[in-house]
């Protein structure tokens, strides 16, 4: 054995269900496109069944769509195929491609519950309303070509409409949820859509870390990482692992190797694991290997006939299956994971072969290198704060008042968020170079000499007689290109409260007027910092702007963890 037996302090943090689901991920098409039919998925899910080693443990069925490949809104053979095979089924509805695909979505599952009644509907364990959508419109997702995602105010009236389409049916009670990567649920913009779900679905995926020690040695600390941060910011909803696996070919990265015998090692200490604490459980994936062998290759079968080819490493699983690495032994002082799981590039046809979406068959990796400026060497002079430069149509500030030292250095504060806090409920950059257009990235903060951005937060009535302590949080500085926090040049910002809160449509000509607050001269990594603290105007929404000072030049996502962005604390 490879590893020790400790306690399994960490376990916790799982799905306590007393009969976990497992599974393997099915897409709607083999690798040439060619759709799959009935008679396909019932092949694929009796042979999941009759897997050496697990003792026909794997008997559920992840879907990406409920629409048949290369028809309209048809329901997919695979509900057939479930249904003959007594196979339950953790539906998908494609949400990246629309709001036409998605009626379409709806109708075939309305189409499948009158059609198959609950011979269909008592097999579903669950539904999922997108997969990586959020992670799709990420600055990363972007860069990778992931394909198109949504947004989360359209996942919400997705999941509203689900919710709509299966009430008063078979399907009524059944847990709605979201698939996404742990990134996008640690993103603060998103906090809407765990709040609306009943389970949340996450990929984890150590092999792609090529920023990280990410040989298969540290797979268990890395999965568990990404899986601590995603239960953190699940607010108590049940946490499933709808994706992970390691690669049984394909190329190196970094230090991983993709090898049946790393993939034998991942299921082990990763697998094994998720199996042991009863957590629902989808690998990826049965077989990919399908008129055609992608690059890489995740399938635990090989080519071939799926009955008669014998799985390409051992499924067994071992008396004591090693623990969760977090929080046992791969934490640092400082909070931070040693093996941060990432999601680096992947083939850009790497979704194609799960969801039947993405048409793109290339198998080619993409690359990227962030170029991050350090903060570290550099200072402001405090006697030559520069002018911001706002239209002289409205009524704001133009110049930054002549700020007392303690207006540039306010007190620092504690790097994480602990306690109650606000995070802001709209975010709206606006672009004094084009005072009249309306930027439409309410999810990205951007701060530069001609970028600002308004903040809105609701102060609940429960704040009434308390002190709400306007801060703003810079995370740990990190080579990961994961952290969406990404500095051009380093400065500082000006803090100032709108007279008016601002709305998705407001621009730099009618943001109206504003009274300064606070303001920081320098932002530096890993540091806290209190801009104002004042009576919390319970019942109220309250605006905010924060304009750049210096040559500041900054994008980022506002995130709980690590801290990053604007927050408001509450105290007594």
């Amino acid at each position: 054995m490879r590893f020790t037996s400790t306690v399994l302090a960490s376990a916790a943090i799982l799905s306590t269900a007393n009969a976990a689901h497992k599974g393997f991920n099915y897409g709607a098409f083999f690798l040439d496109q060619s759709p799959k039919h009935r008679v396909d998925f019932e092949y694929e899910f009796n042979a999941a069944k009759q897997l050496a080693g697990t003792n026909g443990q794997w008997t559920s069925a992840r879907l990406y769509t409920m629409v048949q490949w290369q028809t309209t809104n048809t329901v997919i053979e695979a509900i057939q195929a479930a249904i003959n095979t007594k196979t339950t089924l953790l539906l998908g509805l494609w949400a990246s491609s629309g709001t036409a695909t998605f009626n379409n979505e709806i109708t075939a599952l309305k189409a499948a519950i009158s059609k198959y009644g609950t011979a269909f509907t008592d097999l579903v364990v669950g539904i999922s309303v997108g997969s990586e959508d959020l992670y799709r419109i990420t600055p990363t997702g972007i860069a990778n070509k992931a394909g198109p995602g949504a947004n989360p105010n359209e996942l919400l009236n997705y999941i509203a409409q689900t919710r709509a389409a299966i009430k008063g049916t078979g399907l009524a009670g059944k847990p709605v949820g979201h698939v996404d990567t742990w990134t996008a649920y640690v993103n603060a913009s998103n906090n809407a859509v765990i709040a609306a779900l009943d389970f949340v679905g996450v990929d984890a995926y150590p092999y792609w870390e090529t920023t990280t020690a990410n040989s298969i040695g540290n797979a268990n600390a890395s999965f568990y990482d990404a899986y601590k941060k995603t239960v953190a910011a699940a607010k108590g909803k049940p946490v499933w692992v709808t994706e992970t696996g390691w690669p049984v070919s394909g190329p190196k990265q970094n230090q991983a190797v993709a090898s049946a015998a790393n993939a034998r090692i991942f299921w082990e200490d990763v697998s094994c694991s998720l199996i042991k604490n009863n957590v629902n459980l989808f690998y990826y994936t049965l077989q990919d290997a399908q008129f055609g062998t992608p690059s890489p290759s995740f399938g635990i079968k090989p080519a071939g006939d799926l009955m008669q080819v014998k799985p390409l490493f051992d499924l067994s699983c071992p008396a004591s299956s090693k623990p969760p690495c977090c929080p046992c032994n791969c934490i640092t002082s400082k909070g931070q994971s040693v093996h941060p799981p990432v999601w680096a590039e992947r083939p850009s046809d790497w979704h194609a072969r799960a969801n039947g979406y993405a048409k793109n068959t290339s198998a080619s990796l993409s690359s990227s290198t962030e170029s991050r400026t350090s903060t570290q060497t550099s200072t402001l002079s405090i006697s030559h704060m520069p002018t911001i430069s706002l239209p002289t149509t409205t009524a704001v500030i133009t110049t930054p008042p002549n700020p007392t030292p303690t207006d540039i250095s306010p007190p620092n504060v504690p790097i994480d968020l602990s306690g109650t806090f606000q995070a802001p409920n709209l975010m709206v950059p606006i672009d004094r170079s084009n005072p009249n257009t309306v930027v439409g990235n309410p999810y990205l903060v951007q701060l530069s000499s001609t970028l600002s951005t308004l903040f809105n937060f609701d102060i609940p009535l429960e704040y009434q007689g308390k002190t709400c302590n306007l801060v703003f949080h810079v995370p740990p500085e990190s080579q990961e290109w994961w952290q969406p926090w990404h500095t051009t040049t380093p400065g500082g910002i000006f803090v100032s409260q709108l007279d008016i809160p601002a709305t998705k449509l407001t621009t730099a000509s009618s943001v109206g007027g504003s009274k300064p607050v606070g303001a920081v001269n320098l932002l530096a990594p890993g540091e806290g910092h209190l801009i104002s603290s004042a009576p919390c105007t319970a019942g109220t929404t309250v605006g905010y702007r924060a304009d750049a000072l210096g040559p500041l030049d900054l994008q980022y996502f506002q995130m709980t963890t690590p801290a990053s962005g604007l927050f408001m604390t509450v105290s007594d």
